[in-house]
């Protein structure tokens, strides 16, 4: 999802990210390979090279997983005791049989 957080378009998870501890700025340049740079970057219209915004945590680790809804199983970046968007009730990764 992009959203719009100052004057940048940024690639998140959802509108809550930017508020979220694990939230940090970073900058997609392309196709990396380990040991060999990058090998292909992004570009405009134009040709030019282009940084894509992006958070940081979610672009090389993926979003933390810290609860995960009652009812209906799914996982979520939220704090347990929240509400789940099913209606649910988030509970602590620990406490799942």
């Amino acid at each position: 999802m992009i959203v719009r957080i100052g004057d940048l378009l940024v690639d998140v998870l959802d509108t809550d990210c930017p508020g979220r501890s694990c939230y940090g700025l970073g900058f997609d340049k392309g196709t990396f390979g380990q040991g060999r740079g990058y090998t292909r970057y992004h570009t405009d219209g134009k040709g030019r090279r282009v940084e894509r915004p992006v958070c940081a945590t979610r672009h090389f680790h993926g979003c933390p997983s810290n609860s995960v809804c009652a009812t209906c199983r799914t996982v979520s970046v939220d704090p347990p005791g929240g509400d789940c968007r099913c209606g649910g009730l988030l509970i602590a990764m620990e406490d799942v049989p």
